[in-house]
């Protein structure tokens, strides 16, 4: 009996910690059928990609290559979709 407590609570905390960390929202909007859309985002506007009109994306992006200076003085030749044509590496925080 003192195992399934244990396990109980145990799953209580990870669950309660998981929720924590994720913050994603339902979409507002409404379907055509006039039910409240099933998608979550992370957006500010609380609409998800198919509803948001400013939504873009990621396959709607161009590939660039990276126009970040390696250490050795270099091109970069890493391919980006990044708006600020910069690779992973050179991107600033």
């Amino acid at each position: 009996m003192k195992k399934i407590k244990l396990s109980v609570a145990a799953l209580l905390i990870a669950s309660a910690s998981f929720a924590q960390t994720t913050e994603t929202n339902q979409c507002t909007a409404t379907t055509k059928q006039n039910l409240q859309c099933k998608n979550t985002t992370k957006n500010i506007s609380s609409l998800c990609g198919v509803h948001d009109p400013n939504h873009v994306s990621k396959k709607d992006l161009v590939t660039v290559i990276c126009s970040g200076i390696t250490k050795a003085g270099n091109n970069c030749k890493a391919k980006t979709k990044n708006t600020s044509g910069l690779c992973h590496n050179h991107k600033e925080n």
